[in-house]
């Protein structure tokens, strides 16, 4: 099956206190993905709510937040997750988050916040639940 990608424009770099966290957006015909690279901290947060916000306006088929590249993830970071996963269900957009490292897991876990938020180990994880979804409605 043929799919087409499309980035919009240059990835978001915002500078933070440990260094530069990148955001890239790629829009496929079956979902958006929010690939974040970095830390999200303070400084990166609000700027990071700001563009899952406008994605979520867009209404797109599925939204993924690829957080594989992060390597730390701040309260204010848990937070604007939250707040997008509860958005997106609201608006009854499916949602998925994939998360690897430890340091953005951790966390995740000592909170119980698994229980509210998507979190799938890879991509292919992500996609095959998301393909479900639409069968369990």
């Amino acid at each position: 099956m043929l799919q087409t990608a499309t980035t919009r424009g240059p990835r978001d770099v915002v500078s933070g206190h440990r260094g530069p966290t990148t955001v890239t957006v790629t829009t496929t015909c079956e979902h958006t993905t929010v690939a974040v690279a970095g830390e999200i901290d303070l400084s990166v947060t609000a700027h990071l709510q700001d563009r899952l916000r406008d994605e979520l306006t867009l209404s797109p088929g599925a939204l993924i937040i690829d957080l594989t590249g992060v390597e730390f993830c701040s309260s204010g970071g848990l937070a604007v997750l939250l707040d997008t996963v509860t958005t997106a269900h609201a608006r009854g957009l499916p949602c998925a988050i994939i998360a690897t490292h430890r340091s953005v897991l951790r966390p995740i876990r000592l909170l119980r916040l698994d229980r509210v938020l998507p979190i799938h180990p890879d991509r292919a994880d992500a996609e095959t639940w998301l393909a479900l979804l639409p069968r369990l409605r």
